[in-house]
């Protein structure tokens, strides 16, 4: 009888492990932590002794587009003085 029993909880053990890594491999995905709305951040005095006023972060997207977007965008800004600047050179 203990045999039949021991037998019993040595193959419950293996399920329980069995289960338990089957588990933890389905909750691997990588989970996106956007916030849900704009964030207020609150005024404070910076390592200088200056006063920083308070205001408000806009939330980030997490979406591929809107980083491509966004980088487009700075390029675009940070580039465009040069470019203006070369035409009416040429003219």
């Amino acid at each position: 009888m203990s045999h039949l029993l021991q037998g019993i909880k040595s193959k419950l053990i293996v399920y329980l492990i069995l289960l338990s890594v089957g588990n933890a491999g389905c909750d691997i995905k990588e989970k996106k932590v956007t916030p849900n709305k704009a964030t207020y951040v609150s005024p404070s005095i910076n390592y200088k002794g200056q006063f920083r006023p308070g205001y408000v972060r806009k939330s980030v997207s997490l979406n591929p587009n809107a980083i491509r977007n966004q980088t487009r965008s700075k390029y675009y800004y940070k580039t465009k003085g040069k470019y203006i600047r070369y035409r009416t050179r040429k003219k």
